[in-house]
């Protein structure tokens, strides 16, 4: 699919992952660029966001009538993608005619371009979070399972998912919400950290012992799901804990 051991392409993909861009580009990126020996025409990528169901992250060189209608895809259901994602083995389809033969539901795709159909797990600690969908005019080269650029490729879009599910989840999350647990104590110290106060200056400022004040910023980076001072402040704006900068 990819020149084995190429470096430079595996550095491309590197670098477009960390760039961390939308879904739909990076799969843009996929097809017209990592994927061109094989001529490749459209990608999909699904994440497991939840047990039993494949979500759609993103396709590229598909209608939106057929995206739309698989957003999300019970892993029983029968397709290429969700069988990768179901068994944890590649699916390659050389032909439309196999593609509808072994999946009745994607008839209407029997008499398009005679393309190559592939589907690959993804892993994540030996756990299936995903799968990547493509079609191509070519075939990939023989030995897909054990090629070194195609592993790289499927553990770097692994990394993409797990970056941009952990994002959304960050996105999504009620802080506000969260931030009702905290004591006034707590909320004291939240508005201290932009102080820059140091932990023994900020229990002289409330007048408790040190103790009290670490087991306090212990809680309240629980709270937030963070390790930095930096880092709660920023999401303590969020919850209006602290008022935003003009």
């Amino acid at each position: 699919m990819i020149p084995e051991n190429s470096i430079s392409a595996i550095a491309d993909i590197a670098q477009i992952i960390l760039d961390d861009p939308e879904p739909e580009i990076l799969l843009s990126h996929l097809a017209h660029k990592t994927l061109a020996e094989i001529e490749c025409r459209g990608v999909i990528l699904g994440a497991v966001k939840h047990d039993g169901f494949l979500d759609l992250l993103g396709a590229y060189g598909y209608t939106s009538d057929d995206v739309q209608q698989f957003s999300r895809m019970p892993l029983w259901t029968p397709l290429p993608i969700t069988d990768a994602a179901r068994t944890g083995e590649h699916v390659i389809l050389n032909s439309p005619k196999e593609l509808t033969s072994k999946y009745p539901a994607l008839i209407k795709f029997e008499n398009e371009t005679n393309w190559v159909t592939i589907a690959i797990p993804i892993f994540y600690r030996g756990v299936v979070i995903g799968a990547i969908g493509m079609n191509s005019l070519k075939a990939p080269k023989n030995g897909i399972e054990s090629n070194a650029s195609v592993q790289a490729l499927v553990s770097l879009c692994g990394l993409y998912i797990r970056n941009f599910l952990a994002k959304k989840s960050d996105g999504d999350r009620d802080y506000a919400e969260a931030a009702r647990s905290l004591s006034s104590r707590q909320r004291e110290i939240i508005n201290l950290f932009e102080e820059e106060l140091t932990t023994d200056q900020m229990a002289d400022r409330l007048r408790y012992s040190p103790s009290t004040i670490k087991q306090d910023i212990i809680k309240i980076y629980g709270v937030f799901g963070v390790n930095s001072r930096t880092a709660v402040i920023e999401l303590a704006r969020k919850a209006g804990l602290i008022p935003l900068k003009k």
